[in-house]
């Protein structure tokens, strides 16, 4: 079974109510909007997993939680003799 978390983001909340809306009107089963949730939950998962480039990770102090984001490479100049800037922890 896929992860559920992002099913409380915009995009995950739109296609419950969307779903509601359509089982109350009888257009789908219950069952089916179970089905499509599940393959939101593999397709969001699997999208996540395989695309996002950049991971943020967030440091939690009382009631505060304050994202942290990992160092990062830039290479500047487009020759093969350019140089790279490493970029350390940036707190906000």
């Amino acid at each position: 079974m896929a992860y559920q978390l992002y099913r409380n983001t915009t995009l995950g909340n739109s296609l419950q109510e969307s779903l509601d809306e359509l089982i109350q009107t009888q257009q789908i089963t219950p069952q089916l909007a179970l089905q499509v949730l599940l393959q939101f939950d593999k397709a969001i998962n699997t999208a996540l997993a395989n695309r996002v480039r950049n991971r943020v990770n967030f440091k939690l102090f009382g009631l505060i939680i304050t994202p942290l984001f990992a160092p990062t490479l830039k290479k500047k100049g487009g020759g093969g003799g350019g140089q790279i800037r490493v970029q350390g922890l940036v707190q906000l």
